[in-house]
This record gives structure tokens, sequence and C-alpha cells, in this order.
């Protein structure tokens, strides 16, 4: 796992009053991107925890708010439906982020998709692993997949930490692909938990195992008899893994086990073919997962991480006003610049993408001289 980066994601409500101006320019910011380097390269970006927070900044938000996610990637979704660029962003928060799966047919249909299965099982797959497979006190609540036309997908999924008011982001990539072991691009958020079950961790590939030989060896009642004895032996043992360690008695409330197990849940599991599908059979959630986990580990011995596997600019403003209110004018101004230049470069006079490019590196060369030396 790419382990490159945290912030703090303040929980953020309220109305978004240049919501209007963020469609606009998020729009044209993906049409010039695309224009130039292509779909999958804009695809790719999203995954990129830092891009993303700077495209948000772009568009008017705090670098520290959790709207810099939900607002900014529904701002896109609304900017490029029914456009001819071919990117589209699927889902979102509530009913939204459940309705993804269902409007991946038309939604990518309208820019040639062929596998939308594919999609449908990666947006389904993402949430159940960082729901379930990692357990650090974040619950998902928002949901975005961005695709290109040639099937390439980036997912964004947030979770929330009601007791902290903070925000956690999971960002995944179809470069590391759909799977359990290590799947992550980034994932962004400054409070690193004392103690997180990550299910993902290549050093918990041997708990992976055992618990599905459980499933497909042991009968339903007896792993309930089992986990009786692994709550037993918590209340015991401090478990131990490298530099951490924790006495089990104290862990937090999202890591207490569960107080039994759904029978007919595991009777479901029992054939499953490996934790991925595991992870996405009927009544199989994270106190389900967490329970396996520990019978895994204090009855049968095997080893699990405990370790929670967790950069700003302002170009136009922000929502509330710090360090200076959103300038809407500029914001739709910059939008105008973007697609004229866009369209005359697509005539071959390319000039002011040429120059924007100049820009770009001339910028980056300043911050570098500016940079500290370490």
């Amino acid at each position: 796992m790419k382990r490159s980066g945290s912030a703090t994601l303040w929980l953020a409500e309220g109305f978004v009053p240049h919501f209007r101006e963020m469609v606009e320019l998020g729009r044209e910011v993906v049409r010039a991107l695309s224009n130039e380097f292509g779909p999958d390269a804009v695809v790719k970006r999203f995954a990129d925890p830092f891009w993303l927070t700077s495209f948000a900044c772009v568009l008017g938000f705090e670098w520290n708010t959790s709207g810099q996610t939900t607002v900014a990637m529904k701002a896109v979704k609304h900017g490029l439906s029914g456009t001819e660029i071919p990117v589209r962003v699927l889902g979102g928060k509530g009913s939204e982020m459940r309705a993804a799966q269902l409007e991946a047919a038309k939604t990518l249909g309208e820019i040639g998709v062929k596998d939308v299965g594919e999609i449908r099982r990666v947006s389904r797959l993402t949430c159940c692993v960082d729901d379930a497979a990692v357990q650090d006190s974040y619950d998902v609540y928002f949901h975005a997949s961005v695709v290109s036309e040639t099937g390439r997908w980036t997912v964004v999924n947030q979770g929330m930490n009601i007791k902290a008011g903070t925000a956690r982001r999971y960002h995944w990539s179809s470069d590391v692909g759909a799977v359990v072991e290590e799947p992550h691009a980034g994932i962004v958020c400054e409070r690193v938990e004392e103690v997180v079950l990550d299910m993902t961790s290549r050093h918990s590939a041997e708990t992976r195992k055992t618990i599905l030989e459980m499933l497909s060896d042991t009968p339903p009642s007896r792993l309930n008899e089992d986990l009786s004895r692994a709550k037993a032996l918590m209340k015991k043992q401090t478990l131990l893994e490298g530099d951490i360690q924790f006495v089990v008695e104290k862990m937090p409330d999202s890591l207490i086990p569960p107080k039994r197990f759904d029978e007919e849940a595991l009777r479901r599991a029992k054939n499953v073919r490996g934790f991925e599908e595991l992870l996405t059979v009927g009544g199989v959630g994270p106190a389900t997962v967490r329970g396996l986990a520990y019978v895994a580990c204090l009855v049968y011995g095997s080893r699990v991480s405990w370790r929670d596997p967790v950069k700003y600019a302002y170009a136009f403003g922000t929502k509330s006003g710090k360090p200076y209110p959103v300038d809407r004018r500029a914001m739709v101004e910059s939008a105008a610049v973007l697609r004229d230049a866009v369209l005359k470069s697509k005539m071959g006079e390319g000039e002011k993408i040429a120059a924007l490019r100049r820009l770009s590196a001339l910028v980056d060369e300043v911050g570098e001289e500016q940079q500290p030396n370490h």
C-alpha cells in the first residue's frame, strides 16, 4: 500500500453558494485534461489524494473539510453528465451512493463502456473492503467511481467518524485493481488510530486464509463456541505485533467483538472461493469479519495486522471565507479560458494550451526553489 500522506478532513455541512460555478469550472478542467492527456490520465489523477485535494481547492473548497470530496465530486458528476467528454462519475452520498450500480448502465453507456458488470463489481467490493476489511472506526458514507470510455476507473470512498467529527478518504485505482491485499492508491486522514484491524494488510494473509478454512470445515454452531472462547481469552491476553502492544480489554468501541455470529450468514459463506467473495456475502459485515478474525488469532494462532494503514492551495477562495470568500466571477472566467483554449487547440491553435503548460512548468520551478533544504 502507498502510505503517501495525511490531512484531517473535518466533517462539514451547509449550503454551497458557488456550486453552479464549481460545476462549470470542474467540467472545463476535466475537458482540458482529457483533451491534453487523454481520458485515462484524467481518471488516474482522481486516484491521487493530493491531486483531488488540490482540485477541490481550485473549486473553492477548504483543504481540510469533508466537503472537498463530497461536493467537488458531485460538481464534476453534474458537469460531465450528457457531455461529449469521455469520462463519467457514478455514485455520491446517501441515496446516490446506493444507486451507483443502478445508474451504471445508462451513465456509462453514454461514453461506450462495454464491461459495465466489472464496474459494478468494483463499486460493491471497494465499499465492502473499506467498511469491513479495514476496521478503523470510520463508516463509509460516500462512494464515487470515476470511469473513462476505455473502462479505466478510480474509486473514491469517504468514511465518517461521528465521535471525532472527522472524515477519512480511501482511493482505489484500476492500475492496482479491486483486490483485497493492500489495494489502496492512498488513504488520507490525520488521525492515526491507536488500533486498527486491517485485514487488507499482507501481514493478515494468514488470518484471511484461516478464516476461509474455518468457514469451510467448522459448523456455524461450533464457530459460535469458538467466539466465546476467543472472548474469554481476550480478557487474559495482550496482543502483540512488532512495536504495537495493547490490552484487548481496552479496545475502542469499534473493535468490540460481536455477541454471536449470524449462523445463517456463516452457512451462506461456507463455500466462498476467496476472502474477496466473503466480504460480499449477505449478512457478512464488519462485526462478522471482526469476530472471525479474533477466533482465527486467539483460538487458532494466526497473525493479523493491527496497524492503521493510513498536502494545499487556494485558487479562488473558500466556502467558509477563509482565507477569503470565493470569487465566483473569477471561477466562471477561468472556465471560459480553459474551454476556449481547448476549442482552439482542436482547431490547430494550440498557443493557449502551450502557454498554460509553460506557466505550469514555471510555477513548479519556482516552488522547487522555495523548498527548504533538508
